[in-house]
């Protein structure tokens, strides 16, 4: 049977006469057979910009073929003299099969081959006409074999040209009878050739084009192209009924119903909206849905006309009983739009790979430079729904580092980040302000507890000591703490979190942290204090450190990436990330051990058992000796609280005996002052401890009473309470706080320690 194919229209020319680079040197190459599996057939011009080749070339073809290639197919390859442009790729066949990966275009036929899935850009780097004729056959050969989309690939869309891009609110995929009016502005920073159309249901302004909307779904059916762009609405109807979906039936009931209910949109513009959810098998699984736009040429009133559902008598529209369905929309044009919709927080986890979180409540409290861009990076993640606190106004020199820009100078940080936030999704708005000081709340107490008390998590990022202890054990809310902050210098982050059951507080995880900045050499130097000032007012309190803003860029998504896998995992954590001048980052993490709290007096002491831990270990490494040293921690004497965080070991002169301790003083006070200075402040001298030998109980002695009024005398000049432990058998320890005869036992009965 004799094949029939297309012909193309311009004039026969030779190989040699084709002026197009590429379209010559595909010819020649062909005309002298160095590609064996291609012949030449003819050359043509079809106008002086446009030259085309048509070959034949063979193809390797099994006896069970999955889809209609023949052994030897023609091609027809056009170039356009300015090489800006894929060469257009046809099978002139006439009874090509229509198959995946094929280009769109205004006719059907001839068949148009998708060849590359990279931008021609990309492609001509490295074209030849061997490797392009090459590229031509593997089409073919595995299009024959039904492997040319390969299973991991995504779905072939529906369509694949358009006229311009639109965007469609989140929610318009509901089908429903009374019209969506939507509201439809151009970007002024589209292109000419496609341009951009937002659209929205908001009061219509100046420049606004109103629409109403008509939303259709097909029924499932594998993925593919539609092979022609549709030029009319009879046309697109046409196209498709393949599909399960009757049209222009569906459009004709639904202008009758809008104009039985409203008057007002006769003027209104008409954008169809078709769903087609796509498998990947006929009877497969539904894996997407494409969604297409078309625009009509018309207002709803004049396609009603042209759609035989009525006619228009001085000025009103009469409505026909029974429809005039020889009028199809032959002269009602179609634009296709290419469809997005608005972010929502569900696609914006997706997008960045995470699980859907919009609902965990998260209290953040410090909104400057590392929480503002903290913020926005999560919010971009469609992480969470927030309440933003931070009693701070933005200021100029703020927006060297801050995530928000001009616009916002003088206004409160929590307002400027919520409304910057909140423009990322549309499907809600998480993002909530409250400019109040967490120290000094006021009037605005009242909503600061309640937004405290309904959060799941409270994120302080206020780099504020006074504020991370008031968020660790005031307002009483279940909320799991975490604390995110900048060392002074700002080359270091931190990331302290308490356990999902608060069973270790945050104000100890802290205690913690210091001691191993006190101890871990990959911590050395990470409190020092930033190197620079910058005075912004007049005031003296108006100064900022110097500190990059790509220094808090990279801490800042380093922090929204460690928040998001946090909140997942139920253990307490401190982690710190050290950045270098050449900027590489170090991670280094501390295992936080169990908290120890107790009362004693008026007094509440705070330790854990990394400490208990230590002086079992100073103690037994001396015995039969007794041992001792000095405490390390931190005093809140608004909150009466005693921190006790760690021990400088016996100094080297003190005399140790197995019934006798005398501390020594050589070297102490440099130990006390390096602790000191490598925790900028935050650890400091709080008292003494000693062992008991063997056997003895951990009760003070009448050396210990003595060592302890010294003591008391001692804390006293500062205003301090005199702190003492003593250390005994199997883990007891007994700790005197202020006076020697309200003596409690820090672990009552003594617990085995390590």
């Amino acid at each position: 049977m004799k094949k029939e194919f297309f012909e193309l229209p311009g004039d026969i020319i030779s190989a040699s006469q084709l002026k197009v680079s590429k379209a010559r040197d595909l010819a020649l190459t062909l005309e002298a057979g160095s590609v064996e599996y291609a012949q030449l057939v003819e050359c043509k011009r079809i106008s002086g910009n446009e030259e085309v080749v048509v070959f034949d070339v063979d193809v390797e073809v099994p006896q069970i073929r999955a889809n209609p290639i023949l052994p030897s197919e023609r091609i027809a390859v056009t170039f356009e003299i300015t090489d800006k442009a894929m060469p257009k790729t046809e099978a002139l066949r006439g009874d090509f099969p229509r198959v995946p990966h094929l280009n769109l275009h205004l006719q059907e036929f001839p068949r148009n081959l998708c060849l590359y899935a990279d931008r021609y850009e990309e492609v001509k780097r490295g074209w030849t006409p061997a490797r392009f004729v090459g590229r031509i056959r593997e089409w073919l050969a595995l299009t024959v074999k039904g492997q040319l989309h390969q299973p991991d690939q995504p779905l072939e869309p529906v369509l694949l040209n358009y006229w311009g891009h639109i965007v469609l609110p989140h929610d318009l995929c509901s089908i429903g009878k009374a019209p969506d009016r939507l509201f439809i502005t151009k970007q002024p920073f589209g292109t000419t050739d496609k341009p951009f159309l937002l659209a929205q249901r908001v009061i219509p302004s100046e420049g606004m084009q109103p629409f109403v909307v008509s939303v259709h779904r097909s029924v499932p059916h594998v993925h593919g192209i539609i092979s022609q762009c549709p030029a009319t609405l009879a046309h697109l109807a046409d196209m498709v009924a393949p599909t399960g979906l009757a049209l222009l039936e569906d459009i004709r009931e639904r202008f009758k119903q809008w104009h039985s209910e409203s008057q007002s949109h006769q003027d209104f513009h008409v954008l169809i909206v078709i769903l087609f959810p796509r498998t990947r098998t006929e009877g497969g699984t539904e894996e997407r849905v494409d969604v297409w736009t078309f625009w009509l040429d018309g207002t709803l009133r004049t396609l009603g006309v042209r759609l035989g559902i009525w006619q228009v008598q001085d000025g009103k529209l009469g409505l026909f009983l029974t429809p005039d369905c020889s009028k199809r929309g032959e002269d009602v044009g179609v634009a296709v739009l290419n469809t997005s919709f608005e972010l929502t927080g569900s696609v914006a986890s997706a997008i960045n790979g995470q699980p859907d979180r919009t609902k965990l409540r998260i209290a953040a409290v410090g909104l400057g430079a590392l929480g503002s861009h903290a913020v926005i990076n999560l919010a971009r993640s469609g992480f969470g729904s927030w309440s933003l606190i931070d009693h701070d106004l933005i200021m100029p020199h703020n927006l060297a580092r801050h995530a928000v820009y001009g616009p916002f100078v003088g206004c409160p940080k929590a307002d400027g980040i919520a409304f910057v936030a909140n423009t990322i999704v549309a499907d809600s708005k998480p993002f909530s302000s409250f400019r109040v000081d967490v120290l000094s709340p006021g009037a605005q107490e009242e909503s600061l507890v309640e937004a405290l008390q309904n959060a799941d998590v409270i994120l302080d990022m206020s780099a504020s000591v006074g504020v991370a202890r008031a968020l660790s054990d005031n307002f009483k809310s279940g909320a799991r703490r975490i604390s995110l902050f900048l060392t002074p210098a700002g080359d270091d982050l931190v990331l302290l979190s308490e356990e999902s059951n608060r069973a270790t507080t945050l104000d100890s995880i802290e205690m913690q942290y210091y001691r191993a900045v006190l101890f871990d050499e990959r911590l050395q130097g990470h409190l020092q204090p930033p190197g620079g000032q910058q005075r912004y007012g007049q005031s003296c309190r108006d100064i900022t450190h110097t500190l990059p803003h790509n220094l808090v860029a990279l801490h800042a998504a380093i922090g929204a990436a460690a928040l998001q896998e946090i909140v997942d995992q139920p253990h307490a954590s401190i982690t710190i990330w050290r950045c270098d001048s050449a900027r590489n980052v170090l991670r280094v993490d501390v295992p936080p051990v169990p908290m120890i709290r107790h009362m004693i007096g008026a007094w509440t002491v705070i330790t854990d058992e990394g400490l208990l831990r230590r002086l079992r270990e100073l103690r037994d490494d001396r015995l039969p000796n007794e041992t001792g040293g000095v405490l390390l921690g931190s005093f809140d004497m608004e909150r009466h609280l005693i921190y006790i965080v760690d021990s400088i070991p016996s100094p080297s002169d003190s005399e140790e005996w197995p019934t006798l301790y005398v501390r020594g003083c050589q070297g102490l006070q440099q130990a006390v002052d390096q602790s000191v200075e490598r925790t900028n402040g935050m650890i400091e001298y709080v008292g003494e401890w000693h062992s008991h030998p063997c056997g003895a109980s951990t009760a003070p002695s009448i050396e210990d009473l003595q060592v302890f009024s010294w003591l008391t005398e001692l804390m006293n000049r500062d205003g301090l309470p005199a702190v003492m432990m003593i250390v005994g058998d199997s883990g007891r320890l007994s700790c005197f706080v202020g006076e020697i005869e309200k003596k409690e036992n820090l672990l009552s009965g003594g617990v085995p320690l390590g």
